[in-house]
């Protein structure tokens, strides 16, 4: 008898699905492992780097965090003087008592980027090192993982790469959940381990029950992974439904020569005299604008990062705007969560442990799928020579 032309065409779906996740699995595997195992550390980044190098990341002492206003320039001059030529673009205020200064810039406009670490209470140097080496020494072991997850270190190409293969496995979560639960009724068989020890099943299951359990975490992260790696895509996708605004210094314009007579101490004292509540996280340097941006903390915030930007002239100090990153619309919402939940950081620790789970789970199907796809490779030329004999 002929099978029914309904389960026959479910049949055939589900062998299309089959060997699309089949495929993807052992062309991605590779670059998901790479993706997962670094995404899980860098969940903790901070913390690691703190690990590794105390002298830069802490003071040693009990700095009190906001008791007194950071000396913000004088640790900038003293930057230079320790690094002839160095021009910082990013100032990160310490939130917490204990935590340094860091400052990101430029010592040579072509070479690569310095991270310098600054005393709060004084603004002296406390050592600095070089972004995007390729060093596996304490000093920069962080830097090179956080490198590699965002593009191999190899620029722009192996970010657009990064974001086909989080695209790919955004529409391969889709295959997965079918192929796992084909049938409702038995919707909760894909959540378990069955079978006995070695056996077909059981390998199956240890498979199918973490992508299961995790469906929702790595769903979330091959989403935020396409859009943080194609910002711009993104945008003008989401602009088809919602429109999304820029940050303020995106359309601020150009000036050709900036006079820097406000400096960044008084920048932010302009910006806490217009907020006295307000708790300062950073500061943007942006010479091209004439102006600072000041991050502070607001109750709109989606983390643990100011998104409140106010602007400030280098000029005169008059206030040019202000704008948080959630904006007015839902596509600025979508974008602001966007490394809010790629990073775990919208949720605190919670969200954080979530991430570094399933980029450990993530890891463990790419292993467990190749191994599952080796074996039934190896039994079906086992079963052709066995019928040849």
């Amino acid at each position: 008898m002929h099978a029914p032309p309904q389960r026959r065409r479910r049949t055939r779906w589900r062998q299309a699905l089959l060997a699309w996740h089949r495929w993807f699995g052992l062309g991605a595997s590779l670059w998901l492992l790479l993706l997962a195992l670094t995404g899980s550390a860098i969940t903790f980044y901070d913390e690691l780097d703190t690990w590794l190098n105390p002298d830069l990341r802490t003071t040693g002492e009990a700095v009190p965090g906001g008791a007194q206003p950071i000396p913000v320039e004088r640790a900038i001059e003293q930057a230079q003087r320790a690094l002839p030529g160095f021009r910082p673009w990013m100032i990160d205020l310490p939130n917490t008592p204990g935590r340094t200064l860091w400052m990101l810039g430029r010592q040579d406009p072509d070479g690569h980027g310095v991270q310098l670490f600054a005393h709060p209470a004084d603004g002296r140097v406390l050592g600095w090192r070089e972004q995007g080496r390729l060093a596996l020494d304490r000093r920069h072991l962080m830097d090179v993982v956080y490198g590699l997850h965002v593009d191999l270190m190899l620029g722009p190409v192996a970010t657009w790469l990064f974001g086909l293969v989080s695209l790919l496995w955004l529409l391969d979560h889709v295959a997965a959940a079918l192929l796992s639960v084909p049938r409702m009724a038995a919707w909760r068989d894909a959540f378990r381990l069955s079978g006995r020890p070695g056996s077909g099943r059981r390998r199956l299951d240890r498979h199918r029950a973490p992508g299961m359990w995790l469906l929702v975490p790595t769903f979330v992260l091959s989403l935020t992974g396409v859009t943080l790696a194609w910002p711009e895509a993104s945008r003008d996708a989401v602009r088809l439904v919602s429109p999304v605004s820029e940050r303020l210094d995106f359309s601020l314009p150009e000036v050709a020569d900036a006079t820097r007579t406000i400096d960044a101490d008084r920048a932010i004292a302009l910006v806490r005299e217009r907020m006295p509540a307000a708790r300062v996280d950073s500061l943007r340097i942006l010479p091209r604008a004439g102006a600072y941006a000041v991050r502070t903390f607001d109750p709109r915030d989606v983390d643990d990062q100011g998104r409140l930007w106010t602007y400030v002239a280098m000029d005169d100090g008059r206030p040019l705007g202000q704008r948080h990153d959630r904006g007015t619309s839902a596509g600025d919402l979508f974008f602001v969560w966007q490394y809010a939940l790629h990073s775990g950081k919208a949720f605190g620790l919670a969200g954080r442990i979530t991430v570094f789970v399933a980029g450990l789970a993530t890891a463990l199907l790419c292993i467990t799928g190749v191994w599952l796809w080796w074996r039934r490779r190896r039994s079906v030329g086992v079963g052709r020579e066995n019928g040849v004999r």
